[in-house]
């Protein structure tokens, strides 16, 4: 069974060679300069499963305040020979760019979910530049 080890919103993830990098991760406000608008951001992070394990679906669900509207994304991640297992496990990673509106000031949230189950909640706090003055 795969589990979640970690997750996080960040400014901007990509994975080259193995490896997860992310810029401004765990953020949990945005200022917007003003609403509505869009703004860009990625989710990323780490599955844990057994070695030869069949592929795992994570899907992200985002939903805006007052759940105005719910969007979802979903890919499927096939462990490839590249991935070296580690005490018979091995670790998927996985960083999804968003484009999201942002249609009103109030919290945000992301459920990432693996295989339809609920790994992790992750949310942000939105305010425009003209509400913090």
């Amino acid at each position: 069974m795969a589990e979640l080890d970690y997750a996080f919103l960040c400014d901007f993830a990509s994975i080259e060679n193995g490896k997860l990098t992310a810029v401004g991760a765990s953020f949990t406000h945005v200022r917007a300069p003003e609403l509505p608008s869009m703004h860009v951001f990625s989710v990323a992070g780490r599955i844990r499963s057994l070695q030869g394990a069949p592929p795992i679906e994570v899907r992200l669900e985002l939903t805006s305040p007052d759940s105005a509207y719910q969007l979802d994304v979903s890919s499927t991640l096939r462990p490839g020979a590249e991935i070296r297992p580690y005490d018979g496990k091995i670790g998927l990673l996985f960083a999804a760019s968003l484009n999201l509106p942002l249609v009103s000031a109030g919290l945000y949230e992301v459920r990432v979910y693996l295989d339809d189950e609920l790994a992790r909640r992750l949310a942000f706090e939105v305010e425009s530049q003209h509400q913090a003055s």
